[in-house]
């Protein structure tokens, strides 16, 4: 897919016009041959495009990168499944998953992996995966040499693993980064969302983690460059660090931000159970 099919799958799913889909950034012209792929778009621009509207900018660049889901028969399937995964909605996914048991659908790897991901992360739980499914996205991790894509695999397959089991390969790729860092706008949105989600894991296994796993995700957050397109992610991290610290007038400060800057989701789960 590329870049602008997958501007113009966005823009229609959002029920935007490509005025409105310009949010002042360009004019109508530029991002409609953008859109149609006659003009190219710089990196900068494109996230501020996205960031603007809202949108994902990992499964944006999941899109239009990964090669494995982009070749997918599947692939507009998989889209379901992140729009019901985004909305939390389970009725959805009980219908694809039926679809699937009952043939309707031809099953692979990765559609199964989307399915059982999503589930996982609204339910925020991995019980519901088959220990064999556990066992092969651990492997591919495992077999993945450090790289933006296999950041990204890991960023979304953190909940399938058990915490202590999870905390081994978050460290792995932290130390990968560290040693070799990269300073592009995906990569950094894929390693902060590593630690992000693995914080969001560790909150909802809190009776089984160790101290120093938070300590490693809210430092590494902390170590990352200051950069615009992972700000959020910072202060997410900030959040986690006062729920695990008992800093209720902190974790407050930060609820009553992202309430009033309309970043509430990102955390929802987390209140529900306080």
């Amino acid at each position: 897919m590329t870049i602008g099919e997958a501007l113009k799958q966005l823009r229609l799913h959002a029920g935007l016009t490509q005025e409105e889909m310009a949010a002042g950034l360009m004019s109508e012209s530029f991002y409609s041959k953008v859109e149609r792929d006659i003009h190219k778009i710089d990196v900068n621009l494109l996230v501020k495009l996205l960031v603007a509207h809202h949108f994902d900018v990992v499964s944006f660049f999941t899109k239009i990168s990964n090669q494995d889901i982009r070749t997918e028969p599947n692939f507009e399937l998989m889209n379901q499944i992140s729009f019901a995964q985004n909305r939390k909605d389970l009725n959805a996914l009980d219908k694809i998953a039926s679809e699937i048991k009952n043939g309707k659908v031809e099953s692979s790897f990765w559609l199964q992996f989307r399915l059982e991901n999503a589930y996982a992360w609204v339910l925020h739980s991995n019980k519901m995966i088959s220990p064999e499914l556990k066992k092969k996205v651990k492997s591919i991790i495992l077999d993945e040499n450090w790289n933006r894509t296999a950041y990204h695999y890991l960023s979304q397959a953190v909940i399938f693993l058990d915490i202590d089991g999870a905390y081994q390969l978050v460290d792995s790729a932290f130390r990968a980064y560290e040693k070799k860092p990269e300073t592009d706008t995906f990569t950094l949105q894929f390693v902060a969302m590593i630690a992000v989600n693995f914080l969001n894991c560790c909150y909802h296994q809190r009776d089984e983690i160790q101290k120093k796993y938070v300590d490693r995700a809210v430092s590494f957050l902390r170590e990352l460059p200051k950069d615009g397109a992972i700000g959020i992610n910072s202060v997410l991290g900030t959040y986690y660090e006062a729920i695990f610290n008992g800093d209720a007038d902190t974790a407050n400060m930060v609820v009553k931000v992202l309430k009033k800057s309309g970043y509430l989701s990102s955390i929802e789960d987390t209140l529900d159970q306080k």
